[in-house]
């Protein structure tokens, strides 16, 4: 479960004169601290956007991943960069936090776009929009996939605490729908330095698979460690924000896991042209979301002036421009106020990803 979260102010009007002056962008990015590869990759894509398009100007400011320099980052870009359209902050309790923070007179004229999954809250934010699908989304379409191959219950190992309960609640509402079952469950404290005793309670349920779904990699990733020790010989499926350099990093315990929430998108071959014109392998999905939505506010602009832009007018530019954008496959849910990908789940086998799943595919 990659729970990412992304989201953005935007609000549109009529149409006016195309405006001749810079079209200015403020970026809110975490380029220090934790999720300082994320935003790396992020501004990488800004910046492939940026090379043709030298009338876009982006006003970036390291938040740190800190609530208190979110804010304080709007409220520089809002009132001394006079900036209306911004993209960021990064995951949805920033995001919670700037749309919480802005007056009433700035949610009229802003435009935000989060880096955030789309959490129930983005369904009432009247000028925030949301660019990573649902936890609720994710889960569902990510664990079609064991009953596809025979397997249909499971343990369920969550954190003790606010996040570990709603994921409870998500598994427990979808499970009958999807064609699972859950045999055991046990919430545990992610902070602990082993989990043998989670592991073992896990596997005392004869589940056909075990699911590990704290919000800590590092625990998750403990955890699997102690369902193997326990000769476990069931399916383990484990969330998180994996990547190749994780799996190659922790490959002796990953081996043989099934990794679960990671969207499947494909892109444009002219966003792939551009990509390798300066870098070497795949884009990343965060290098794409800095290109593709610098791409939607920059074009969105140029044809509005400085008009403000309602949500619906986003949504609505991104379904009439779904063959034109550097990345396939998404799509909004109008009526829930979500957007929606393919999800893949993988399987680490002899150190790489191999994708071995796809939702809307089976």
């Amino acid at each position: 479960m990659a729970i990412v979260a992304v989201g953005y102010f935007v609000s549109l009007g009529p149409s006016g004169p195309v405006s001749t002056e810079p079209i200015k962008i403020g970026v809110i990015l975490p380029l220090s601290g934790d999720l300082a590869s994320v935003a790396e990759d992020v501004q990488k894509g800004i910046n492939l956007f940026k090379k043709n398009h030298p009338d876009a100007e982006f006003i970036i400011e390291n938040d740190e991943g800190d609530i208190k320099k979110s804010v304080s980052a709007l409220k520089k870009l809002t009132e001394l960069d006079n900036v209306h359209y911004i993209l960021g902050p990064l995951g949805p309790v920033n995001s919670e936090a700037v749309y919480s923070a802005q007056s009433d007179s700035n949610k009229n004229k802003l435009t935000l776009i989060a880096w955030s999954m789309c959490a129930d809250q983005f369904k009432g934010y009247g000028n925030m929009l949301c660019v990573y699908p649902s936890p609720y989304f994710q889960l569902k379409e990510s664990y079609k996939y064991p009953e596809t191959v025979g397997k249909t219950t499971y343990s369920l190992i969550y954190s003790n605490d606010a996040f570990g309960k709603s994921i409870q609640d998500m598994f427990q509402k979808f499970s009958a729908e999807i064609g699972i079952k859950p045999v055991g469950n046990d919430a545990v404290n992610t902070s602990d330095l082993e989990f043998s005793i989670a592991a073992s309670k896990a596997i005392g349920a004869k589940p056909q698979f075990i699911v590990v779904a704290t919000q800590d990699q590092p625990a998750n990733i403990k955890i699997v460690k102690a369902i193997k020790e326990r000769k476990y010989d069931g399916m383990i499926l484990s969330g998180g924000d994996f990547n190749e350099k994780t799996v190659k990093e922790f490959q002796r315990i990953l081996e043989g896991v099934y990794l679960t929430g990671q969207a499947k998108l494909d892109y444009s071959s002219d966003f792939l042209k551009l990509y390798s014109e300066e870098n070497e392998g795949i884009p990343s999905l965060y290098t794409a979301f800095g290109y593709v939505w610098s791409d939607v506010l920059y074009n969105l602009l140029k044809s509005k002036s400085n008009h403000q832009f309602t949500i619906e007018e986003i949504m609505d530019y991104i379904d009439s421009h779904l063959g034109n954008l550097a990345i396939k496959g998404m799509k909004y849910d109008h009526d829930n106020r979500e957007i929606k990908f393919p999800m893949q789940v993988f399987l680490v086998k002899n150190g790489n990803l191999e994708t071995v799943f796809i939702s809307g595919k089976d």
